[in-house]
Protein backbone atom coordinates (compact mmCIF):
# COMPACT_ATOMS: atom_id res chain seq x y z
CA UNK A 1 0.00 0.00 0.00
CA UNK A 2 1.55 3.45 -0.90
CA UNK A 3 1.47 6.04 1.16
CA UNK A 4 0.56 9.17 0.33
CA UNK A 5 1.91 12.95 1.35
CA UNK A 6 -0.28 15.93 2.61
CA UNK A 7 -0.26 18.86 4.98
CA UNK A 8 -1.59 19.54 8.27
CA UNK A 9 -1.16 23.01 9.91
CA UNK A 10 1.13 23.76 7.45
CA UNK A 11 3.59 20.76 8.93
CA UNK A 12 4.26 17.95 5.73
CA UNK A 13 2.68 14.31 6.83
CA UNK A 14 2.35 10.63 5.00
CA UNK A 15 0.15 8.03 5.52
CA UNK A 16 -1.19 4.89 4.05
CA UNK A 17 -4.04 4.85 1.32
CA UNK A 18 -7.13 4.27 3.22
CA UNK A 19 -6.34 5.87 6.82
CA UNK A 20 -8.61 8.62 7.97
CA UNK A 21 -7.46 12.31 8.66
CA UNK A 22 -8.78 11.86 12.33
CA UNK A 23 -6.08 8.68 11.97
CA UNK A 24 -2.97 11.23 10.91
CA UNK A 25 -4.34 14.19 13.07
CA UNK A 26 -4.36 12.34 16.29
CA UNK A 27 -0.86 10.57 15.11
CA UNK A 28 0.61 14.08 15.27
CA UNK A 29 -0.49 14.74 18.16
CA UNK A 30 -2.78 17.09 17.70
CA UNK A 31 -6.31 17.16 19.60
CA UNK A 32 -9.34 17.69 18.00
CA UNK A 33 -12.64 16.42 19.18
CA UNK A 34 -14.84 13.57 19.11
CA UNK A 35 -18.14 12.31 20.48
CA UNK A 36 -19.07 9.14 18.42
CA UNK A 37 -15.89 8.18 17.15
CA UNK A 38 -13.68 4.96 18.86
CA UNK A 39 -11.29 3.32 17.16
CA UNK A 40 -13.14 -0.38 17.15
CA UNK A 41 -16.21 1.00 15.45
CA UNK A 42 -17.08 2.20 11.87
CA UNK A 43 -16.42 5.76 11.40
CA UNK A 44 -20.13 7.55 11.79
CA UNK A 45 -19.42 11.06 11.46
CA UNK A 46 -22.60 12.19 13.53
CA UNK A 47 -21.44 14.37 16.47
CA UNK A 48 -19.07 16.53 14.16
CA UNK A 49 -16.94 18.11 15.94
CA UNK A 50 -13.91 16.53 14.26
CA UNK A 51 -14.66 19.01 11.20
CA UNK A 52 -11.61 19.99 9.77
CA UNK A 53 -10.58 21.92 6.32
CA UNK A 54 -9.52 20.81 3.91
CA UNK A 55 -8.12 22.40 0.45
CA UNK A 56 -7.60 20.84 -2.52
CA UNK A 57 -6.59 22.20 -6.12
CA UNK A 58 -7.29 25.42 -4.95
CA UNK A 59 -10.71 24.64 -3.14
CA UNK A 60 -11.50 24.84 0.18
CA UNK A 61 -14.29 22.81 2.21
CA UNK A 62 -15.22 21.18 5.67
CA UNK A 63 -15.42 17.45 6.34
CA UNK A 64 -15.50 15.03 8.80
CA UNK A 65 -12.02 13.81 9.64
CA UNK A 66 -13.48 10.64 11.22
CA UNK A 67 -14.38 9.07 7.80
CA UNK A 68 -12.05 11.14 5.53
CA UNK A 69 -9.53 9.57 3.45
CA UNK A 70 -6.12 11.28 3.28
CA UNK A 71 -5.31 12.35 -0.36
CA UNK A 72 -2.52 13.38 -2.22
CA UNK A 73 -1.35 17.07 -1.83
CA UNK A 74 -3.95 18.25 0.38
CA UNK A 75 -4.33 20.74 3.01
CA UNK A 76 -5.85 20.52 6.21
CA UNK A 77 -6.43 23.11 9.15
CA UNK A 78 -7.97 21.69 12.78
CA UNK A 79 -7.58 24.90 14.02
CA UNK A 80 -8.87 27.76 11.84
CA UNK A 81 -11.23 30.52 12.82
CA UNK A 82 -14.12 28.74 10.98
CA UNK A 83 -13.73 25.39 12.46
CA UNK A 84 -13.13 26.75 15.85
CA UNK A 85 -16.47 28.43 15.27
CA UNK A 86 -18.51 25.55 14.01
CA UNK A 87 -17.32 23.45 16.96
CA UNK A 88 -18.51 25.95 19.83
CA UNK A 89 -21.89 26.28 17.58
CA UNK A 90 -22.29 22.67 17.77
CA UNK A 91 -21.05 22.48 21.19
CA UNK A 92 -23.90 25.12 22.17
CA UNK A 93 -26.74 22.88 20.24
CA UNK A 94 -25.51 19.93 22.82
CA UNK A 95 -25.50 21.92 25.62
CA UNK A 96 -28.83 22.95 24.81
CA UNK A 97 -30.28 19.45 24.79
CA UNK A 98 -28.22 17.94 27.72
CA UNK A 99 -26.91 20.98 30.01
CA UNK A 100 -26.43 18.35 32.65
CA UNK A 101 -23.95 15.79 30.43
CA UNK A 102 -20.91 16.57 32.09
CA UNK A 103 -18.57 15.63 28.95
CA UNK A 104 -20.51 18.50 27.18
CA UNK A 105 -20.07 20.84 29.80
CA UNK A 106 -16.30 20.46 30.01
CA UNK A 107 -16.06 20.94 26.11
CA UNK A 108 -18.06 23.85 26.63
CA UNK A 109 -15.22 25.25 28.99
CA UNK A 110 -12.73 23.91 26.46
CA UNK A 111 -13.97 25.92 23.82
CA UNK A 112 -14.95 29.42 26.17
CA UNK A 113 -18.25 29.11 25.75
CA UNK A 114 -19.67 31.00 28.66
CA UNK A 115 -23.09 31.92 27.26
CA UNK A 116 -25.47 29.51 25.67
CA UNK A 117 -27.40 31.31 22.52
CA UNK A 118 -29.62 28.30 22.39
CA UNK A 119 -32.40 26.97 24.25
CA UNK A 120 -34.26 23.87 24.56
CA UNK A 121 -37.49 24.17 26.69
CA UNK A 122 -37.68 20.39 27.85
CA UNK A 123 -34.30 18.72 27.57
CA UNK A 124 -35.33 15.37 28.41
CA UNK A 125 -32.24 13.15 28.93
CA UNK A 126 -28.65 13.04 28.31
CA UNK A 127 -28.24 11.54 24.90
CA UNK A 128 -26.54 13.34 22.35
CA UNK A 129 -27.79 10.71 19.81
CA UNK A 130 -23.81 9.95 18.62
CA UNK A 131 -24.59 5.80 18.19
CA UNK A 132 -21.70 4.56 20.13
CA UNK A 133 -24.11 2.33 22.31
CA UNK A 134 -26.28 0.99 18.62
CA UNK A 135 -22.79 0.46 16.79
CA UNK A 136 -21.25 -0.90 19.78
CA UNK A 137 -24.31 -3.92 20.33
CA UNK A 138 -24.03 -4.52 16.66
CA UNK A 139 -20.23 -4.51 15.42
CA UNK A 140 -19.08 -5.26 18.67
CA UNK A 141 -21.46 -7.82 20.75
CA UNK A 142 -23.12 -8.83 17.32
CA UNK A 143 -26.28 -8.25 19.37
CA UNK A 144 -28.74 -5.56 17.71
CA UNK A 145 -30.64 -5.45 20.06
CA UNK A 146 -31.13 -1.20 19.93
CA UNK A 147 -31.39 1.21 17.38
CA UNK A 148 -32.43 4.57 16.06
CA UNK A 149 -35.89 5.52 15.44
CA UNK A 150 -38.14 8.88 15.11
CA UNK A 151 -36.41 11.65 13.27
CA UNK A 152 -36.00 15.28 14.05
CA UNK A 153 -36.51 16.74 17.48
CA UNK A 154 -38.11 13.23 18.26
CA UNK A 155 -35.11 11.29 16.98
CA UNK A 156 -34.02 8.36 20.10
CA UNK A 157 -32.29 5.54 20.96
CA UNK A 158 -34.43 1.99 21.49
CA UNK A 159 -35.58 -1.05 21.34
CA UNK A 160 -37.82 -2.25 17.74
CA UNK A 161 -41.17 -1.14 18.37
CA UNK A 162 -40.35 0.30 22.24
CA UNK A 163 -41.22 -3.58 23.22
CA UNK A 164 -38.25 -4.99 25.67
CA UNK A 165 -35.58 -6.90 23.19
CA UNK A 166 -34.89 -10.45 23.78
CA UNK A 167 -31.47 -9.98 21.60
CA UNK A 168 -30.21 -7.53 24.77
CA UNK A 169 -27.60 -10.17 26.68
CA UNK A 170 -27.38 -7.43 29.33
CA UNK A 171 -23.56 -7.22 28.83
CA UNK A 172 -23.17 -3.46 29.45
CA UNK A 173 -20.90 -2.72 27.08
CA UNK A 174 -23.52 -0.48 25.84
CA UNK A 175 -23.29 1.79 28.58
CA UNK A 176 -19.73 1.31 29.20
CA UNK A 177 -19.43 3.40 25.91
CA UNK A 178 -21.69 6.14 26.30
CA UNK A 179 -19.90 9.48 26.98
CA UNK A 180 -22.88 10.47 28.80
CA UNK A 181 -24.38 7.86 30.60
CA UNK A 182 -27.55 8.41 28.95
CA UNK A 183 -28.17 4.74 28.43
CA UNK A 184 -29.24 2.26 30.41
CA UNK A 185 -30.15 -1.04 29.20
CA UNK A 186 -27.52 -3.45 31.20
CA UNK A 187 -29.57 -2.86 34.60
CA UNK A 188 -33.78 -2.35 32.89
CA UNK A 189 -32.42 -6.19 30.84
CA UNK A 190 -31.30 -7.44 34.11
CA UNK A 191 -34.51 -6.67 35.91
CA UNK A 192 -36.42 -8.44 32.92
CA UNK A 193 -34.64 -11.68 33.09
CA UNK A 194 -34.57 -12.12 37.15
CA UNK A 195 -38.59 -12.09 36.30
CA UNK A 196 -38.10 -15.01 34.31
CA UNK A 197 -38.78 -17.99 36.72
CA UNK A 198 -37.35 -21.21 34.45
CA UNK A 199 -34.13 -20.70 35.73
CA UNK A 200 -32.60 -21.97 31.99
CA UNK A 201 -32.22 -18.63 30.75
CA UNK A 202 -29.73 -17.38 32.97
CA UNK A 203 -26.48 -17.95 30.98
CA UNK A 204 -23.67 -15.61 32.17
CA UNK A 205 -22.98 -13.02 30.25
CA UNK A 206 -19.76 -14.13 29.52
CA UNK A 207 -21.44 -17.07 28.35
CA UNK A 208 -22.96 -15.46 25.77
CA UNK A 209 -20.38 -12.74 24.83
CA UNK A 210 -18.72 -16.11 24.04
CA UNK A 211 -15.49 -15.67 26.35
CA UNK A 212 -16.42 -18.57 28.73
CA UNK A 213 -17.73 -21.89 26.70
CA UNK A 214 -20.81 -22.79 29.40
CA UNK A 215 -21.74 -21.25 32.72
CA UNK A 216 -25.05 -20.11 34.37
CA UNK A 217 -25.28 -17.47 36.17
CA UNK A 218 -25.59 -18.49 40.49
CA UNK A 219 -25.88 -14.71 41.53
CA UNK A 220 -29.50 -13.67 40.33
CA UNK A 221 -27.76 -11.33 37.54
CA UNK A 222 -26.42 -9.49 40.02
CA UNK A 223 -23.10 -8.97 38.20
CA UNK A 224 -21.65 -6.18 40.32
CA UNK A 225 -21.46 -8.99 43.27
CA UNK A 226 -20.12 -11.79 40.80
CA UNK A 227 -16.32 -12.74 41.20
CA UNK A 228 -15.94 -13.73 37.85
CA UNK A 229 -17.76 -10.42 36.43
CA UNK A 230 -14.86 -8.83 38.76
CA UNK A 231 -11.97 -10.75 37.44
CA UNK A 232 -12.62 -10.08 33.61
CA UNK A 233 -12.64 -6.65 34.71
CA UNK A 234 -9.07 -6.79 36.60
CA UNK A 235 -7.83 -8.86 33.65
CA UNK A 236 -8.95 -6.37 30.74
CA UNK A 237 -9.18 -3.56 32.81
CA UNK A 238 -12.10 -2.47 29.57
CA UNK A 239 -15.06 -4.13 28.86
CA UNK A 240 -13.98 -7.56 27.65
CA UNK A 241 -16.57 -6.83 24.55
CA UNK A 242 -14.39 -4.87 23.28
CA UNK A 243 -11.53 -7.29 23.45
CA UNK A 244 -12.48 -10.28 22.15
CA UNK A 245 -15.55 -8.29 19.55
CA UNK A 246 -18.03 -11.07 19.62
CA UNK A 247 -19.82 -9.98 16.56
CA UNK A 248 -16.80 -11.31 14.42
CA UNK A 249 -18.05 -14.84 15.91
CA UNK A 250 -21.31 -14.96 15.93
CA UNK A 251 -21.70 -14.73 12.12
CA UNK A 252 -22.90 -17.53 10.15
CA UNK A 253 -20.33 -19.87 8.67
CA UNK A 254 -19.50 -22.54 6.40
CA UNK A 255 -18.43 -26.12 8.38
CA UNK A 256 -17.85 -28.77 5.89
CA UNK A 257 -19.95 -26.98 3.32
CA UNK A 258 -23.15 -26.52 6.07
CA UNK A 259 -24.12 -23.28 7.35
CA UNK A 260 -23.56 -23.18 11.25
CA UNK A 261 -25.13 -20.29 13.63
CA UNK A 262 -22.21 -19.59 16.52
CA UNK A 263 -25.18 -18.25 18.67
CA UNK A 264 -27.39 -21.00 18.77
CA UNK A 265 -27.34 -24.33 20.93
CA UNK A 266 -27.42 -27.65 19.29
CA UNK A 267 -28.18 -31.02 20.54
CA UNK A 268 -27.67 -34.34 19.61
CA UNK A 269 -30.84 -35.07 17.64
CA UNK A 270 -29.30 -31.93 15.45
CA UNK A 271 -32.28 -29.72 16.73
CA UNK A 272 -31.14 -26.51 17.54
CA UNK A 273 -32.29 -23.97 20.42
CA UNK A 274 -32.65 -20.06 20.67
CA UNK A 275 -33.17 -18.78 24.42
CA UNK A 276 -35.95 -16.21 24.27
CA UNK A 277 -36.67 -14.74 27.95
CA UNK A 278 -39.01 -17.57 28.80
CA UNK A 279 -39.51 -19.43 26.14
CA UNK A 280 -37.04 -20.89 23.54
CA UNK A 281 -37.55 -21.17 19.92
CA UNK A 282 -36.54 -25.14 18.38
CA UNK A 283 -35.73 -25.53 14.53
CA UNK A 284 -33.40 -28.47 13.19
CA UNK A 285 -30.10 -27.89 12.05
CA UNK A 286 -29.29 -27.69 8.32
CA UNK A 287 -28.05 -31.56 7.64
CA UNK A 288 -31.21 -32.56 9.42
CA UNK A 289 -33.37 -30.55 6.93
CA UNK A 290 -31.91 -32.11 4.05
CA UNK A 291 -34.89 -34.27 4.92
CA UNK A 292 -37.54 -31.61 4.32
CA UNK A 293 -36.34 -31.28 1.02
CA UNK A 294 -38.64 -33.85 -0.86
CA UNK A 295 -41.15 -33.93 2.37
CA UNK A 296 -44.95 -33.89 1.41
CA UNK A 297 -45.61 -33.48 5.18
CA UNK A 298 -44.13 -31.96 8.47
CA UNK A 299 -45.58 -33.15 11.86
CA UNK A 300 -45.66 -30.86 14.65
CA UNK A 301 -47.31 -30.85 18.67
CA UNK A 302 -50.71 -29.21 18.68
CA UNK A 303 -50.75 -25.46 20.40
CA UNK A 304 -50.79 -26.06 24.26
CA UNK A 305 -49.10 -30.02 24.47
CA UNK A 306 -46.75 -30.52 27.32
CA UNK A 307 -43.51 -32.43 25.06
CA UNK A 308 -41.81 -34.37 26.71
CA UNK A 309 -37.69 -34.76 26.34
CA UNK A 310 -37.11 -37.38 23.24
CA UNK A 311 -41.07 -37.26 22.43
CA UNK A 312 -41.08 -36.33 18.68
CA UNK A 313 -40.47 -32.50 18.07
CA UNK A 314 -41.40 -33.17 14.21
CA UNK A 315 -42.25 -35.64 11.78
CA UNK A 316 -41.06 -35.51 8.33
CA UNK A 317 -43.25 -37.57 5.58
CA UNK A 318 -41.93 -38.50 2.13
CA UNK A 319 -44.11 -40.91 1.08
CA UNK A 320 -43.29 -43.69 2.15
CA UNK A 321 -40.73 -42.45 4.16
CA UNK A 322 -40.72 -41.20 7.32
CA UNK A 323 -38.38 -39.47 10.21
CA UNK A 324 -39.22 -38.46 13.74
CA UNK A 325 -36.73 -36.08 15.14
CA UNK A 326 -37.24 -35.75 19.19
CA UNK A 327 -36.93 -32.84 21.14
CA UNK A 328 -33.92 -32.19 23.53
CA UNK A 329 -35.73 -30.31 26.60
CA UNK A 330 -39.68 -30.93 27.81
CA UNK A 331 -42.30 -27.98 28.01
CA UNK A 332 -45.33 -26.49 26.70
CA UNK A 333 -45.42 -25.77 23.30
CA UNK A 334 -46.27 -22.01 23.06
CA UNK A 335 -46.25 -21.45 19.53
CA UNK A 336 -46.35 -23.30 15.74
CA UNK A 337 -44.27 -21.88 12.18
CA UNK A 338 -47.70 -22.67 10.18
CA UNK A 339 -45.32 -21.09 6.97
CA UNK A 340 -43.54 -24.76 7.49
CA UNK A 341 -46.51 -26.76 7.40
CA UNK A 342 -47.84 -25.46 4.57
CA UNK A 343 -44.46 -25.31 2.91
CA UNK A 344 -42.44 -27.99 4.41
CA UNK A 345 -39.51 -27.22 2.13
CA UNK A 346 -38.93 -23.78 3.62
CA UNK A 347 -36.76 -25.88 6.51
CA UNK A 348 -34.74 -26.60 3.94
CA UNK A 349 -34.34 -23.31 2.43
CA UNK A 350 -33.97 -21.50 5.78
CA UNK A 351 -33.58 -23.57 8.68
CA UNK A 352 -31.85 -21.22 11.24
CA UNK A 353 -34.73 -18.44 10.44
CA UNK A 354 -37.97 -18.50 8.75
CA UNK A 355 -37.49 -22.38 8.44
CA UNK A 356 -37.88 -22.97 12.70
CA UNK A 357 -40.41 -25.07 14.52
CA UNK A 358 -42.17 -24.61 17.53
CA UNK A 359 -41.76 -21.95 20.40
CA UNK A 360 -41.93 -23.64 23.69
CA UNK A 361 -42.00 -22.69 27.90
CA UNK A 362 -39.26 -25.23 28.92
CA UNK A 363 -39.81 -26.73 32.12
CA UNK A 364 -37.73 -25.26 35.09
CA UNK A 365 -35.98 -28.42 35.61
CA UNK A 366 -34.41 -28.22 32.05
CA UNK A 367 -30.66 -27.57 31.28
CA UNK A 368 -28.85 -25.92 28.55
CA UNK A 369 -25.89 -27.25 29.51
CA UNK A 370 -26.78 -30.74 27.86
CA UNK A 371 -26.52 -29.07 24.71
CA UNK A 372 -23.79 -28.34 22.66
CA UNK A 373 -22.53 -24.69 22.57
CA UNK A 374 -20.15 -21.99 21.30
CA UNK A 375 -16.51 -23.95 20.51
CA UNK A 376 -17.88 -27.46 21.34
CA UNK A 377 -21.01 -27.32 18.89
CA UNK A 378 -19.05 -26.31 16.27
CA UNK A 379 -16.84 -29.18 16.69
CA UNK A 380 -19.15 -31.42 17.10
CA UNK A 381 -20.80 -29.66 13.59
CA UNK A 382 -17.77 -30.01 12.16
CA UNK A 383 -17.63 -33.63 13.04
CA UNK A 384 -21.47 -34.15 11.74
CA UNK A 385 -20.82 -32.67 8.94
CA UNK A 386 -17.86 -34.38 7.94
CA UNK A 387 -19.86 -37.26 7.77
CA UNK A 388 -22.37 -36.35 5.08
CA UNK A 389 -19.73 -34.91 2.73
CA UNK A 390 -19.18 -37.83 1.25
CA UNK A 391 -22.98 -37.87 0.22
CA UNK A 392 -22.92 -34.43 -0.47
CA UNK A 393 -20.01 -32.92 -1.52
CA UNK A 394 -19.42 -29.28 -1.01
CA UNK A 395 -20.05 -28.01 -4.52
CA UNK A 396 -23.33 -29.22 -4.69
CA UNK A 397 -24.73 -28.02 -1.30
CA UNK A 398 -26.69 -25.28 -2.58
CA UNK A 399 -30.01 -23.99 -4.01
CA UNK A 400 -28.97 -24.45 -8.06
CA UNK A 401 -28.63 -27.90 -7.77
CA UNK A 402 -31.87 -28.29 -5.95
CA UNK A 403 -33.09 -31.66 -7.84
CA UNK A 404 -29.44 -33.23 -7.45
CA UNK A 405 -29.93 -33.04 -3.62
CA UNK A 406 -33.75 -34.24 -3.66
CA UNK A 407 -32.45 -37.06 -5.38
CA UNK A 408 -29.44 -38.36 -2.99
CA UNK A 409 -32.13 -37.75 -0.23
CA UNK A 410 -34.47 -40.00 -1.93
CA UNK A 411 -32.20 -42.92 -2.68
CA UNK A 412 -29.53 -42.64 0.76
CA UNK A 413 -32.27 -42.08 3.23
CA UNK A 414 -32.10 -44.44 5.22
CA UNK A 415 -28.23 -44.03 5.37
CA UNK A 416 -28.54 -40.21 5.97
CA UNK A 417 -30.44 -41.40 8.77
CA UNK A 418 -28.10 -43.63 10.09
CA UNK A 419 -25.27 -40.95 9.58
CA UNK A 420 -27.18 -38.31 11.75
CA UNK A 421 -28.07 -40.73 14.44
CA UNK A 422 -25.79 -40.61 17.59
CA UNK A 423 -24.21 -43.43 18.08
CA UNK A 424 -24.81 -44.01 21.73
CA UNK A 425 -28.59 -43.38 21.41
CA UNK A 426 -31.00 -43.65 18.57
CA UNK A 427 -31.57 -40.06 18.00
CA UNK A 428 -33.26 -40.18 14.54
CA UNK A 429 -36.02 -42.58 14.22
CA UNK A 430 -37.08 -43.67 10.33
CA UNK A 431 -39.34 -46.31 8.70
Amino acid sequence: MSMLSLTVNEKQAKAKERTTLLEVIRKMGISIPTLCYHPDLLPYGSCRLCTVEVSKNGKTRMVTACNYPVEKGIEVKTHSERIIQLRRALVELLLARCPKAAVIQDLAKELGIEKNRFYAPHPENDCILCGLCIRTCSEIVGARAIGFSSRGTLRKVGTPFEVESDKCIACGACESICPTGAIQMEMNRIRKIKLSNTGMQRLCRYTLLGLVDFMVCSNGFECWRCEVDQSMVDRFKIHPAFVIKPAKNLQPCSVAGFTFYPNLLYSEGHVWVKTMDRQIRLGIDEMAALFTITADTLILPSLGTVLRKKEALVQIVSNPKRVTIPSPLSGTVSAINRDVVESPNLVWRDPYRRGWLIMMEPDPSEKLSDLHSAEKAKLWFAEQAGHLNHLFPKKILNPSNRRTIQKIVRKEWDRLVALLSHPREEVLHAR
